[in-house]
């Protein structure tokens, strides 16, 4: 099968490994391509993404680049952003047009009611990130990225009172108890209509299997992701491989 990560991070903006270090990894692993794809959203709430500036990125690309060519590797340079509610991109023109690829992820939902730390299971804000995920399948970018992955309960979560397994299980619980088949219906029809990826997320194992094989019996267009932010978890799509070889007989497509 291809050897892909479409999505990894590097100490351009939040993760801990150098460009030069992911592309050195994907050369000895052998990966057909890779993409770094660090966050970049004047909006996103992390000041470790949002002081970034525009210059710096398109200097980090030609960076990127120049080292892919002595490596002979294919990198593919882009970002992982967040949209406005209606799914749209915000990001200047020099800025859309360099990027070889562009991950919308919702990392944050705009949400006016009050969240109440500890009270997981708000169907209002639940059903408004479903509305906005269903706009950003409908609109630019390449990748729709984790959905029910690194879901944004951030808020909700008390401090210091979760570990990363049991914020794996809960995200596991929302997707059961909400992302049902409507949304899932209505989400394949907006992936199909802009031609968007659906993202596999490896580091999290997610989405569900049942939603696999929706997105591969519909034929939506499917990207392999590590989002890896350490050296360590660069180009491992393992699980992502692993889960569609249980399709295999089925016409897959997949982003290249």
């Amino acid at each position: 099968m291809y050897k892909v990560d479409y999505h990894i991070h590097s100490n351009f903006s939040d993760g801990q490994p150098s460009y030069k270090e992911i592309i050195d990894k994907a050369k000895k692993f052998k990966m057909d391509c890779i993409a770094i794809t660090d966050h970049f959203d004047l909006y996103d709430p992390n000041p470790e993404v949002n002081k970034l500036k525009e210059e710096d990125l398109l200097l980090f690309f030609r960076r990127v680049k120049e080292y892919a060519d002595l490596r002979n590797q294919r990198v593919l340079c882009g970002i992982e952003t967040c949209t406005d509610f209606n799914g749209n991109l915000r990001l200047s023109d020099k800025v859309f047009n360099q990027c070889e690829v562009i991950i919308t992820s919702p990392h944050y939902v705009e949400y006016e009611e009050e969240i109440i730390p500890g009270c997981y299971f708000d169907k209002n804000f639940w059903e408004r990130y479903k509305e906005k995920v269903l706009n950003m399948a409908a609109k630019e970018g390449d990748i729709l990225g984790h959905p029910e992955g690194y879901l944004p309960y951030g808020k909700m979560l008390i401090p210091n009172s979760t570990t990363y397994e049991e914020r794996q299980e809960l995200s596991r619980k929302i997707s059961e108890r909400y992302f049902d088949d409507e949304y899932l219906n209505k989400l394949i029809q907006n992936l199909k209509k802009s031609g968007k990826a659906y993202e596999l997320h490896s580091i999290t194992s997610t989405p569900r299997e049942c939603v696999i094989e929706k997105l591969v019996k519909n034929r939506v267009s499917i990207s392999f992701g590590s989002d890896a932010h350490v050296l360590e978890a660069a180009c491992n799509t393992e699980w992502a491989a692993k889960m569609l070889k249980r399709f295999e007989g089925e016409e897959l497509q997949f982003l290249k």
